[in-house]
């Protein structure tokens, strides 16, 4: 029996949604091309809709997003704005019109949100198959579970985050591409910054709550940690050891000993000067300016800070 979707609309609502792709559990059907373009299409989703996205995961044959959908509409100018943006320009919605209070209702749904990812999701997955391919690609409709803020909220967040290290895919979440911790981690700034600074933050349990986000990076890293010692079934002084240890976190590392995405993925590795200046050759003054260094750790207490200049390369199939 199919029940009426969980939407409460009287506040600002948490949501955890989540979708599988058709076919049995051992269907891995996303490979790492797919889902770079699943991000992709998230991001450009994202500002269309007035839903405030802060996390993501997506595996091999399944999502998961954690967001908040807003109880007001956006203004009459916003569902504009947003709109005709989305489309370039080449649709436009006109004041007071009855299409544009209908998008208005809209852009704060998260059932429209979801529906319109979906489609566009699934249309290009189909179309860049080598054989094209029809039919639906997700089974069913989406899932949601509506959460509190506290620790509802902050559990659900390490459960999305740590998707690909139940799976086996990785011990570390950071090493995990595909998601908004492992982005965030890899980058130096959130995937959803704004989002995360303004409706997140304040939304954790005390004493998360309002932190800057390098304690709260730090708080994931311990609850990850706290978890694996957890499955692991480590004594006491093992666990305090475990998660004492994950406090601290390296952007990157000099060391050999584990491999880095760093040094596969750098654009550019040295001082600072020489990163930004070698960088201005083939991006924008602003871009140069505003793009956050990676910084290495494990440096040498003599010896200049070295960075580097990250980006995630693009995977084609």
């Amino acid at each position: 029996m199919r029940h009426p979707r969980l939407k409460p609309e009287y506040r600002d609502t948490w949501h955890h949604c989540y979708n599988r792709v058709v076919g049995t559990s051992a269907d891995r059907p996303l490979d790492d091309a797919d889902k770079e373009q699943f991000v992709r299409i998230l991001h450009r989703v994202a500002t269309l809709y007035a839903v405030r996205i802060v996390a993501y995961q997506v595996m091999s044959n399944h999502f998961h997003l954690l967001l908040q959908a807003p109880a007001e509409p956006p203004s009459e100018e916003e569902t504009i704005e947003r709109f005709e943006d989305f489309h370039a320009g080449k649709r436009k919605l006109l004041p007071g019109s009855p299409l544009c209070r209908t998008w208005q209702a809209r852009l704060r749904d998260v059932s429209w949100c979801l529906r319109h990812l979906q489609h566009l999701y699934t249309a290009w997955y189909n179309r860049s198959r080598p054989i094209r391919r029809r039919g639906p690609l997700w089974a069913g409709r989406f899932k949601n579970t509506v959460l509190d803020t506290g620790t509802a909220l902050w559990v659900c967040w390490t459960y999305i985050e740590r998707n690909p290290v139940r799976a086996g895919m990785v011990t570390d979440p950071g090493d995990y591409r595909f998601c908004s911790y492992g982005a965030w981690v890899q980058t130096g700034r959130h995937p959803f910054a704004e989002s995360f600074q303004t409706y997140l933050l304040p939304a954790l349990p005390d004493p998360l709550r309002n932190q800057e986000s390098t304690a709260i990076r730090c708080a994931l890293r311990k609850a990850f940690a706290a978890l694996a010692a957890a499955e692991l079934k480590l004594d006491e002084a093992h666990t305090a050891a475990t998660i004492a240890s994950a406090a601290s976190e390296t952007a990157f590392s000099l060391s050999a000993e584990r491999r880095v995405r760093h040094w596969v993925d750098g654009l550019a590795i040295g001082s600072e000067l020489f990163v930004r200046e070698t960088m201005r050759r083939v991006r924008s003054e602003t871009e140069v300016h505003r793009h956050r260094l990676a910084k290495a750790a494990n440096m040498p207490h003599d010896a200049l800070p070295i960075c580097c200049w990250r980006r995630l390369r693009v995977l084609h199939n």
